[in-house]
């Protein structure tokens, strides 16, 4: 059965929720490895990732459903991989530019968080979006 707009699983905060719940509670779990293993900077490249990954998702479901109710999932995936490349990628370069004292060291452990962050969010997403 496929849903409609009216459907609770269609609803955009209620789906915005279940993102960020997801995201945090990959970051809960992240964070003691995170911590543990490499140290404060490393929480600190997941918390970026984390934001770089949520804002995105967020601006999707609201827009796609506050403003475009009827639009077909595969359209809206298409936007949505747009917008989470811009600004992973734009958020990316914004943190290199702000963050000169990230070492090569710490970039790296922020990419291999972002990545992991990037494809939990997508896969939240599409969940969402094709249900």
């Amino acid at each position: 059965m496929q849903s409609t707009p009216d459907t609770p699983t269609r609803n955009p905060l209620k789906q915005c929720s279940i993102l960020a719940v997801s995201l945090l509670g990959l970051y809960a779990l992240l964070s003691v490895p995170a911590y543990t293993i490499v140290g404060a900077r490393a929480v600190e490249g997941l918390t970026y990732a984390v934001v770089l990954c949520l804002v995105p998702g967020i601006l999707v479901f609201l827009i796609s459903g506050f403003l475009y109710r009827d639009a077909a999932p595969v359209a809206v995936m298409g936007v949505s991989t747009l917008l989470r490349l811009m600004i992973v990628g734009i958020g990316t370069l914004i943190i290199i530019k702000l963050r000169t004292d990230f070492g090569s060291a710490e970039f790296l452990n922020f990419l291999i968080w972002l990545l992991i962050c990037y494809f939990a969010s997508l896969l939240v997403e599409t969940l969402l979006i094709i249900r």
